[in-house]
């Protein structure tokens, strides 16, 4: 990895953040789910991902899903937040690696939360074939 990119920094920096989300912070992200979509791009691959870690989010917050500890919906807020504010680990106006702990966090909630996540996705796509 770049030099310039500390990931065990970046690691514990996230499990810190993760355990001082409230639920402040949760009403906070569902409110910049537009700066979210504008960004997304820079995900890449994860994009489509992280659409659904926001889906999850708005389920969980309208009591449509509660199935999900809350420490899962502590870390998908936390990796949006980080995702969004520029002056992190590394300042994402840095031109070539600016983004690169962003990423890192998400991927950090997809790889540790990967069976809530699957669980959530089995769920919403049960529910929208209900619906129809």
């Amino acid at each position: 990895m770049n030099k310039e990119f500390d990931e065990e920094k970046t690691r514990r920096l996230f499990e810190r953040g993760v355990k001082n989300v409230s639920e402040s912070d949760v009403e906070d992200v569902l409110r910049r789910e537009e700066e979210l979509r504008k960004k997304g791009h820079v995900l890449g691959d994860m994009q489509e991902q992280a659409k659904l870690l926001f889906q999850m989010i708005k389920d969980w917050k309208s009591g449509e899903y509660k199935d999900v500890p809350w420490k899962v919906i502590a870390a998908i807020v936390f990796a949006i937040v980080y995702f969004l504010f520029p002056a992190d680990v590394i300042p994402d106006f840095i031109p070539g690696i600016g983004w690169i702990d962003d990423v890192f966090v998400f991927s950090l909630v997809l790889k540790s939360f990967s069976s809530q996540i699957e669980a959530y996705r089995d769920w919403k796509s049960r529910s929208l074939s209900n619906k129809k």
